[in-house]
């Protein structure tokens, strides 16, 4: 046999080696971003509860407490549910991404783009886990400032996952972007317009015996 026929029939093997490979890592590299998704999602909600929670002063101890609380425990689990998802894709033997198709937005082997969209966002998380990490190490302004990347990470997940999900035409899938992303545009406008908490009068006599 020539060397053309056998390189032929090697490829012929290998293509049907992939097409009958076993999807199990298919669908769980589905399920890893789908929860991802969710709990990043849920993530976003807590501290947007949170910061206006601070500005109208709530004083339910029990409530803040909650919130302080399940912000960076989902956001752990987010971290965790991500990590799952990358390690899948490179196992994956259907889709062949390498280490540097999930470092560098080039390349891809699906769906380049919105896969690009989503090696992007990776690093908007990155900033904001590492921000996070480090809050008590650096001032709180910057600090604050690293955490609004969040915002944009969040949208391009979003987009991310649209584009690229392959249940992003399924019903379910649909209304679960619907409610998550009317969730947060309903509570980012409300901590932008939310009025600035008036001084007390303790703070008001701080502050004038500051200025004198």
């Amino acid at each position: 046999m020539s060397i053309p026929a056998v390189l032929s029939s090697l490829s012929v093997t290998l293509a049907a080696t992939t097409s009958t490979a076993n999807p199990f890592l298919w669908y769980v590299t589905r399920a890893a971003a789908v929860s991802a998704y969710v709990t990043l999602s849920a993530t976003v909600i807590l501290g947007l509860l949170r910061s206006l929670a601070r500005v109208s002063r709530l004083r339910n101890t029990r409530a803040i407490w909650l919130l302080d609380e399940l912000h960076p425990y989902l956001a752990v689990l987010t971290v965790a549910f991500v990590v799952f998802h990358l390690l899948s894709l490179i196992f994956d033997p259907l889709i062949p991404f390498s280490l540097l198709n999930l470092a560098l937005p080039l390349d891809q082997p699906y769906r380049p783009l919105p896969v690009d969209l989503g090696v992007l966002a990776l690093y908007g998380l990155l900033v904001v886990w590492l921000s996070s990490w480090m809050k008590r190490r650096i001032a709180y302004a910057s600090w604050r400032t690293l955490h609004y990347t969040s915002f944009i990470a969040f949208l391009l997940v979003t987009l991310h996952g649209i584009f690229a999900g392959s249940d992003s035409a399924e019903p379910w899938m649909i209304l679960l972007y619907l409610g998550i992303s009317g969730a947060v545009g309903i509570l980012v406008l409300a901590r932008i317009f939310w009025p600035a908490p008036q001084p007390t009068s303790a703070s008001r006599v701080v502050a004038s015996r500051r200025s004198r």
